[in-house]
């Protein structure tokens, strides 16, 4: 079996659910998630909550397995490996690791964040399948979902601020884009396009409507409610082409849409001041990073 760790917001949780079906298919094995980090807050981190039960997705909860004490159990074994029972796989590195794929037990266990399409991509069909939407969806949806049916080059540009500008350590590893990289995005694609319609999602709306000057027609999208998040990614995936920040979010925003044409710009520099971070297997190598 594959127990994967699922943390943080909705972008990692798709990364984390994503290696681990494609290592629960590899081994034709069954997937649990370690839902442990949703029991208390961290003042380290942004409060989250999980999400994956919003999609067509098919899971065990290790919390109300006996598996449970298995995992439990691993953490009194050295490096809580015990071959051939007991695999535990830590995240050594930002870029793709070729060994994880290759993890093999009857219980593996994957603790990391496995930002790379790369993890998964030999089984995409599937993922897409999982991934489909299986919620009710927000008061302003259906008007915007319509917006963006009736608009003929429909482009989500993603603008993540929050905790990127007011959290002490995300600011300095992460940070706001700037508007610098908007402007050279929304040039590109008017070098593609004679004529679009952007979609702009972000968790800061006022900055947006008194910061961001262009030319080109827009709508402002702002969801409400508890899953306001799950509007904007699924919104997002209805687009044409993508505009994302430096934010898993966005970044499955855009690889949701599977439209081999899609135009997806994505920012050069990812990381603040992560120098010896690699993110060469952050982007699939078909989008555009300016």
């Amino acid at each position: 079996m594959i127990i994967t760790r699922i943390t943080s917001g909705l972008g990692n949780q798709l990364f984390q659910y994503a290696l681990g079906r494609s290592l629960a298919l590899q081994h034709k094995t069954s997937l649990y998630f370690d839902l442990s980090y949703y029991r208390q807050a961290y003042e380290t981190d942004t409060l989250r909550a999980f999400k994956l039960d919003r999609f067509n997705i098919d899971y065990e909860v290790l919390n109300n397995s006996p598996y449970l004490y298995v995992s439990k159990f691993t953490k009194l074994l050295p490096n809580r490996t015990l071959k051939p029972l007991f695999r535990f796989v830590q995240e050594k590195h930002f870029h793709f690791d070729a060994g994880v794929r290759k993890a093999s037990a009857a219980f593996v266990t994957l603790d990391g964040f496995w930002q790379s399409e790369r993890y998964f991509g030999e089984n995409e069909p599937i993922i897409r399948q999982d991934l489909q939407f299986n919620r009710e969806t927000g008061d302003t949806f259906a008007r915007y979902k319509t917006e963006i049916a009736q608009s003929q080059q429909p482009v989500s540009l993603h603008i993540r601020r929050g905790d990127y500008v007011n959290h002490p350590e995300f600011s300095k590893s992460f940070g706001f884009l700037g508007l610098d990289y908007y402007r050279a995005a929304i040039a590109l694609l008017k070098s593609r396009f004679a004529s679009f319609k952007l979609f702009i999602f972000s968790d800061d709306p006022e900055w947006v409507r008194e910061n961001l000057i262009t030319d080109v027609d827009y709508t402002l999208v702002v969801n409400t409610g508890a899953d306001a998040d799950l509007d904007d990614l699924h919104l997002m995936s209805l687009c044409s082409h993508h505009v994302i920040a430096n934010s898993s979010f966005s970044w499955w925003g855009a690889w949701l849409n599977a439209d081999p044409d899609k135009v997806v710009i994505a920012p050069k520099t990812w990381f603040r001041n992560k120098p010896d971070w690699n993110t060469a297997d952050l982007v699939p190598t078909s989008w555009l990073r300016v």
